[in-house]
């Protein structure tokens, strides 16, 4: 039998395109699964739930989410993909790219639970990843980033060739793999529509900003 997926799901690029990656290989993805904090915000990106709820449906894959905080992380992904199991889902697609402890602590929790790995994007060279996106005219949002790193002209706007050379000249990991900044995957491949958005300005939290759309 073919096994079937859930694509571990932050609503951004690295998702996205492992998302693209994995359905070209074959794999079978039933659901997309995003985990998001206290404040009923996704980890990281800031996102509500109804932007993810609109850009699964966009994206035409069912959206689970599961609430969690860091310090219970764990604990909620050993909870809800137990359930997916008892959905017949047998493996998991993640977007991680070169940060190992990350790869690790994936392998070691898909290990115990007995599902399948799949990182479509490993060890990819971060340049690369942004060359793939942009080539398969993939829109990409920038939704937050570090007020330190980058200038808050940039929240609002999409990735492009302009941002990518700001990075470099700030030192920035193009992938934003630290947290440097964060995006949304509004159209592209896969979409049955792309998403159209209000910006409502911004918020600040720990020295990031988020933006408010």
């Amino acid at each position: 039998m073919k096994e079937k997926f859930f694509s571990s799901w932050s609503g951004g690029k690295d998702s996205y395109l492992s998302l693209l990656k994995a359905k070209e290989e074959g794999l079978d993805i039933q659901y997309l699964l995003n985990f998001f904090g206290e404040e009923a915000r996704s980890m990281s990106h800031g996102l509500t739930e109804e932007i993810l709820k609109r850009q699964a449906e966009a994206l035409g894959i069912p959206l689970i989410m599961q609430q969690v905080s860091w310090g219970s992380y764990q604990m909620g992904f050993v909870r809800v993909v137990s359930k997916l199991k008892e959905k017949g889902i047998t493996g998991g697609v993640f977007g991680d790219i070169n940060i190992v402890e990350h790869r690790e602590w994936i392998e070691k929790m898909c290990g115990k639970l007995g599902l399948t790995a799949c990182l479509p994007l490993w060890d990819m060279a971060e340049e690369d990843v942004l060359a793939e996106l942009l080539k398969r005219k993939a829109r990409l949002l920038i939704v937050s980033l570090d007020k330190k790193l980058l200038s808050r002209e940039w929240l609002g706007k999409e990735i492009d060739q302009k941002f990518l050379s700001v990075c470099r000249e700030a030192g920035i990991t193009l992938c934003g793999e630290r947290g440097e900044y964060h995006t949304l995957a509004i159209g592209g491949p896969l979409f049955r529509k792309t998403l159209e958005f209000v910006n409502k300005g911004s918020y600040e939290k720990e020295g990031k900003l988020f933006l408010e759309f």
